[in-house]
């Protein structure tokens, strides 16, 4: 097996993040366990619209310009690898976004627009797919 220094680094330094952020939010007595599922809901979808942003989505095609034909070993390699992977960047985002649910008001309006935006997505895509559905019934 490789080693990939990159992949060590950022391993750790999302863990010390991942860490610190729970420790923070411990001594401002913002953390707790009890999350109401609609509010899991509500995280999960953000998280997945995070992930769909910038890993595929064009207004952040620039983004993941920046790391084309970079070596896979750099560090922007890694970044480049990091976000293009959805299954990477979604611990990632996931990490970011209930660290930011748990500072609220701020934090709840944004994942709540991101939120939105993940159940729209999924409404332009079922209505794709019975658009797609019925065409393909008429040529039947």
């Amino acid at each position: 097996m490789k080693f990939h220094f990159w992949y060590i680094v950022l391993s750790l330094f999302f863990g010390a993040l991942v860490v610190s952020g729970y420790y923070w939010l411990t001594a401002l007595d913002l953390f707790y366990f009890d999350v109401p599922f609609l509010d899991m809901i509500i995280v999960a979808l953000a998280a997945m619209r995070l992930v769909r942003l910038f890993t595929y989505d064009v207004i952040t095609k620039f983004i993941r310009d920046w790391f084309v034909g970079a070596d896979p070993e750099s560090f922007r390699g890694t970044l480049g690898a990091l976000i293009g992977c959805p299954w990477c960047s979604g611990l990632w985002f996931a990490a970011f976004i209930l660290f930011f649910y748990y500072l609220q008001p701020f934090g709840g309006y944004v994942i709540l627009i991101l939120a939105i935006a993940s159940i729209v997505s999924m409404l332009q895509l079922l209505a794709n797919f019975i658009g797609w559905s019925a065409e393909v019934k008429k040529q039947e």
